[in-house]
């Protein structure tokens, strides 16, 4: 008797866990769409996928266990349920897309966010074409085994795939690794105002490097995400953030703090039919409502200005407070100009210490 009571209790435990994560993603996201209130979203799913523990000639990726858990946090603070994948072997890395897909990408108005922090690698074939690979924890080196790897590895052309595969009108895929865009075209304009155009199907798409450039085992461009949804990324200060607005502030601080090692890439699939609308994140806040019984820390360490030696890179990494953001730089102007007496003082006129 008293093991069935135990049993009942997990099971209500578990039942009541499960409720409790698919709510986080069940609140909807309402916008202004020309002067009206619109219902964007009506469920938000993002699916964190992080590879550590390399097997066959990678070096090891200890930093993205962390990475992991800070964007989980960030992410349920902005509405969404997450799902993790730890380690994919190339088996499940292709199973966890597809169970997300048939799970969520099914519905119109869900908002779908796919992140990926591993190594990427980029192939240049003979004719001189460039290939991307997200890399599986199981995935041989390209240097030793190429036709094995290629097995193993899966090319961005799968998830171009996966991308055209699903009914909700927006999804965003997010890549912490570096390898070719071509993909996507590249977005180099001022991001556009929320209007009826943003409600229109798109597939954006921002990595964390270009091709044959490297990046630390510690993230920057993760903690910079964390930084753009708790509203450094609201560029035009409306209290919501486009995957435009997202795309080109990583874009600029990421070549910033990295020193110009790092160029994030950000656009739109060549894709007619789903080019055209923008994905949208309310800003977050640390009065978002989280789930009851959740502590989460709104709070991204400062790492010291170090060098950091790892096998992926020497990258010499700013701390974030070294530069301010743009909202911190308007303000300070404000003051200068407002409360700052100017005065014009004729060339040679001026003698020091008088």
């Amino acid at each position: 008797m008293k093991a069935r009571f135990t049993i009942l209790l997990v099971s209500v435990f578990l039942f009541t866990s499960f409720l409790s994560g698919q709510d986080r993603g069940m609140k909807p996201v309402q916008v202004p769409v020309d002067g009206k209130t619109t219902t964007l979203y009506n469920s938000s799913h993002a699916l964190l996928i992080g590879a550590v523990d390399y097997q066959s000639g990678w070096p090891q990726l200890p930093g993205v266990r962390d990475e992991v858990t800070m964007l989980k946090s960030a992410l349920e603070r902005n509405g969404f349920a997450v799902e993790v994948v730890m380690n994919p072997t190339s088996d499940q890395l292709y199973r966890a897309f597809t169970d997300f897909i048939n799970l969520y990408g099914q519905d119109l108005d869900n908002r779908l966010l796919f992140f990926f922090a591993g190594h990427g690698y980029t192939l240049k074939t003979a004719w001189g074409e460039e290939l991307g690979y997200l890399v599986p924890v199981n995935a041989p080196n390209p240097n030793y085994d190429p036709g094995e790897f290629q097995n193993q590895a899966m090319e961005m052309a799968q998830v171009e795939i996966y991308a055209r595969r699903l009914q909700a009108k927006h999804a965003l895929f997010i890549f912490d690794a570096c390898f070719s865009g071509s993909l996507f075209s590249n977005t180099r304009s001022i991001p556009e105002i929320i209007t009826y155009k943003t409600t229109l199907p798109v597939r954006q798409f921002i990595t964390s490097g270009s091709a044959e450039e490297t990046v630390p085992d510690k993230s920057i461009f993760a903690e910079l995400f964390v930084r753009a949804l708790e509203g450094e990324a609201d560029l035009d200060r409306n209290d919501y953030i486009t995957g435009s607005e997202l795309g080109d502030y990583l874009q600029s601080n990421v070549v910033n703090y990295t020193m110009s090692r790092q160029h994030p890439q950000y656009g739109k699939i060549r894709n007619p039919n789903l080019d055209k609308g923008d994905f949208v994140f309310p800003v977050s806040s640390e009065e978002t409502a989280v789930s009851p019984g959740t502590t989460v820390s709104t709070t991204i360490a400062t790492p010291p200005r170090t060098t950091v030696t790892h096998p992926r890179a020497t990258v010499t990494t700013p701390r974030p407070t070294d530069i301010k953001s743009q909202r911190e730089i308007d303000e300070m102007n404000r003051e200068i100009n407002e409360f700052t007496p100017m005065a014009f003082v004729e060339g040679g006129t001026y003698l020091m210490g008088a």
